[in-house]
């Protein structure tokens, strides 16, 4: 796709439009993304972003009885939102003759959603039982959480989506309004339309609907640059719902805008580790043993070019006693030996040009079968606008990846892994950390001359 193919418009409110046209097919994307996430949170708030997202679901004034959702779903289509680091999007797909339907209901809340305490509370008590089921009673819940909080130094940065109990149970009517009038005006969001349309068509509705909002003054979102780390962070968390234990391991990925280059060889080395069946930490002499889930990838969320801020490339394994990385493991950092050992044979030794090649190709296809869905389309066209002003880098992407990222640049980004300061973190089963207690209880007490009951 080339810049040209796009369509862009900005109308007197701030609001900016991405159209994407698809003859083929019947169906439509539509992408709504704010510039606003859990980084731009204000200090001692944390998880507003996402509660924000909750309450913008529920529609605006102007939506029917039942709400936003309903009314999609009747017409044919799906719906759901989702907060990052950075940004907040809200994103449809339905056939194509509920586009003027889906940006009518997409105005409605830009203008005003349902802010009420009965919303506050019910939302707030659904945020609180999803950190219960995802974070708190999940086996790994903490995963990925901890290793921002690990490696970066700043707040903004170390900040998990969920937020923390006791400032979603203080958040408040006025806060809430005071966090739409600031970050959810026209001048802070991006609309984007994939799919069967006429561009001539929708971008008459597009201003039917939006240019009728007042536009407001855009508070910028907070700039938080990153030291590089000092030191190797190491934590332990102690994990009820764990059956085996587990060890995470994070990375500062380069700058996406001002190491491109390294950024896409971070890809593919992550891709080399982790993904597919021939990943170099799945099978062959390099693999750890007794590993019984692994995964590598790049970005909190696993989606590359998913913010503009500091990111992780992030491996998580889980092992069987023995295998994992502290001494008190018979075998002792199996998991992370291994992962060192791989990255200094690719940092001394190019990869071998057939793996590359078979790597490539496959996240490259992974990565186009991802834009056949309108709705995947308009998120990721729409984010790559709002972070980097680069919507046509999701098009390019499979093909940089493919055809441009080469042997040299992937022992690069290895030796680069291989001497930075990363954060490890143990998932240490609660069974196992009483056990350990319990052992070194013992031994201290005998040194003691001291029974342990």
């Amino acid at each position: 796709m080339t810049r040209n193919q796009l369509r862009r418009l900005v109308l007197d409110n701030g609001l900016r439009v991405l159209l994407a046209p698809n003859p083929t097919g019947a169906s439509i994307g539509v992408a709504v993304h704010y510039g606003v996430g859990f980084r731009t949170e204000p200090g001692g708030h944390t998880g507003l972003a996402h509660l924000f997202e909750h309450l913008m679901v529920q529609g605006g004034h102007g939506a029917p009885p039942g709400g936003y959702l309903p009314q999609v779903q009747r017409a044919g289509g799906l719906a759901d939102a989702k907060t990052r680091q950075d940004l907040t999007v809200y994103y449809a797909a339905a056939p194509a003759s509920a586009l003027e339907m889906l940006l009518g209901l997409e105005a409605d809340r830009m203008r005003s959603p349902r802010i009420s305490p009965r919303n506050l509370r019910t939302q707030t008590a659904v945020i609180d039982e999803e950190i219960r089921l995802m974070v708190r009673n999940r086996p790994y819940g903490a995963f990925p959480w901890v290793l921002p909080r690990a490696l970066h130094s700043r707040a903004e940065n170390a900040r998990d989506g969920y937020g923390e109990s006791v400032d979603l149970a203080a958040l408040d009517i006025p806060l809430c309004e005071r966090f739409f009038h600031d970050h959810y005006s026209p001048g802070n969001a991006l609309v984007t339309l994939t799919g069967a349309f006429d561009p001539d068509e929708a971008q008459r509705l597009v201003r039917r609907c939006f240019a009728p909002l007042p536009g407001r003054p855009v508070v910028a979102a907070p700039d938080a640059p990153e030291p590089e780390p000092r030191a190797e962070a190491r934590l332990s968390v102690t994990d009820p719902h764990a059956g085996l234990p587990a060890v995470a391991v994070g990375y500062r990925m380069p700058d996406p805008v001002t190491e491109r280059a390294d950024y896409l060889a971070h890809l593919v080395l992550a891709a080399l580790l982790g993904q597919g069946r021939h990943a170099l930490l799945r099978r062959g002499p390099a693999a750890p043993a007794g590993v019984t889930s692994l995964s590598v990838g790049c970005g909190l969320f696993g989606l590359p070019l998913d913010t503009a801020g500091p990111d992780l490339l992030t491996l998580f394994a889980v092992h069987g006693s023995g295998v994992g990385d502290d001494g008190a493991n018979a075998d002792g950092g199996r998991v992370t030996d291994a992962l060192d050992a791989v990255l200094t044979t690719l940092a001394e030794n190019e990869v071998d040009p057939r793996l590359l090649r078979a790597t490539t190709a496959r996240w490259a296809s992974g990565a186009l079968r991802e834009l056949g869905d309108p709705s995947t389309r308009a998120q990721l066209l729409g984010s790559r606008e709002m972070l980097f002003g680069e919507a046509e880098l999701t098009e390019r992407l499979p093909e940089l990846v493919r055809d441009q990222v080469t042997g040299e640049q992937v022992s690069r980004a290895a030796a680069r892994l291989r001497a930075s300061h990363r954060a490890v973190v143990r998932f240490v089963p609660r069974t196992t950390a009483t056990a350990t207690a319990t052992a070194g209880a013992t031994a201290t007490a005998a040194a003691q001359g001291k029974a342990v009951a």
